[in-house]
């Protein structure tokens, strides 16, 4: 008879493989699935709102340097973004005049840092506009701006990757990604959106050739953004289930699904000719932002009508993974926010709420 002893090594190597498979890759398509079962425990995070009255309604975040840069879901007004000096909590200023002059912008979606001291770049999708602003000086207006480029692909969103080179999504054929220079010139094109239907149940009874691509590249609409060295970029879906890695380096991705797998639900309508998805009063917004670190990557998980989306119950959590698709952390909040940046040094989590005092808030983890 063996010994309980010999037992040993075998029961404690289980224990490790049962660890590492929370996430299982499914052989197949070679996605990353997940569920709520596999979750780690949630850790309970306390947030810590700053009292600024200058933020109305915001609508995400940026971390440069020691500042927080908040952006206004604002459209027709000045003051486009914020500045915060995140040691003292005092506001420095704002930035951005409303109109379609030189210098200035309609909306900002989103705010980066390519890599220039002091400088950041807000993209305006309505007018699909670039515009560098100088965070120190007392200027309103950008300060440099350039249109995204002409290419023979219909961009609808692009993010800065490494040497003035952006990365970009696309939505009038199958192919998903585009990376290319500011001046227009196509670097790369890889992925396919026909991946991410094939052999997925779709609903109403709909198959795969029903579909058109600019149908599927809107249900799998997300948030796209860079790690600091721009190798990895992340994509999280707002109304489906899933999250893609990129790695540009390589031309390559891995899509991790979850914490549900079921297809959105939607019917399909029309718009000028084009298929466009019905998602119904019902739908959910799932993740509402994400923030690639240095070593992981950070999803703001929602899971919530846009009606519920301020109320009280079952706030935002937040999702930490490694860039091969591994489950870290699991954060649960205890305000409802809208976007969030990281400070990895000083291990603390920013965010803007969306509640009825909507502004800034630090949680430390």
């Amino acid at each position: 008879m063996r010994s309980i002893l010999s037992t040993l090594p075998i029961f404690a190597f289980s224990i490790i493989l049962l660890a590492f498979s929370a996430c299982e890759q499914n052989v197949s398509d070679g996605a990353i699935y997940f569920t709520e079962e596999d979750l780690p425990q949630a850790i309970d995070l306390v947030g810590e709102k700053y009292n600024i009255p200058e933020i109305v309604n915001p609508r995400g975040l940026m971390i440069k340097d020691d500042f927080a840069v908040v952006f206004e879901r604002k459209k027709e007004y000045d003051d486009k973004f914020h500045i915060i000096d995140l040691e003292s909590g005092s506001y420095i200023g704002s930035k951005g005049i409303h109109g379609l002059g030189p210098g200035e912008t309609t909306t900002i979606t989103q705010i980066e840092d390519a890599g220039e001291e002091d400088k950041v770049w807000a993209y305006n999708p309505e007018v699909r506009k670039f515009s560098k602003y100088d965070l120190l000086d007392t200027n309103k207006l950008a300060e440099e701006e350039f249109r995204s480029p002409e290419t023979e692909f219909f961009i609808t969103y692009a993010t800065w990757a490494n040497d003035q080179t952006l990365l970009a999504n696309l939505v009038d054929g199958w192919t998903k990604y585009l990376h290319l220079t500011t001046t227009g010139d196509t670097l790369s094109t890889f992925g396919d959106w026909k991946d991410m239907i094939r052999g997925k149940e779709l609903p109403n009874g709909y198959k795969e050739e029903d579909l058109d691509a600019n149908l599927v590249s809107t249900i799998f609409r997300g948030t796209l953004k860079g790690d600091p060295s721009k190798k990895y970029f992340v994509n999280a879906g707002k109304k489906a289930d899933f999250i893609e890695i990129i790695d540009l380096v390589n031309k390559s991705s891995k899509i991790i699904y979850g914490p549900t797998q079921d297809f959105p639900e939607f019917k399909i309508s029309y718009s000028v000719g084009y298929q466009m998805a019905d998602f119904g009063r019902n739908s959910t917004t799932r993740y509402m932002d994400v923030y690639p670190g240095n070593e992981s990557f950070y999803v703001l998980f929602n899971g919530k009508t846009y009606k519920e989306i301020s109320e009280a119950d079952n706030l935002n959590r937040i999702f930490e993974f490694d860039y091969d698709g591994n489950i870290l952390n699991q954060y649960q909040l205890d305000y409802p926010l809208f976007g969030i940046a990281v400070d990895e040094e000083s291990r603390a989590i920013y965010g803007v709420t969306i509640d009825r005092e909507p502004n800034l808030v630090r949680f430390d983890y």
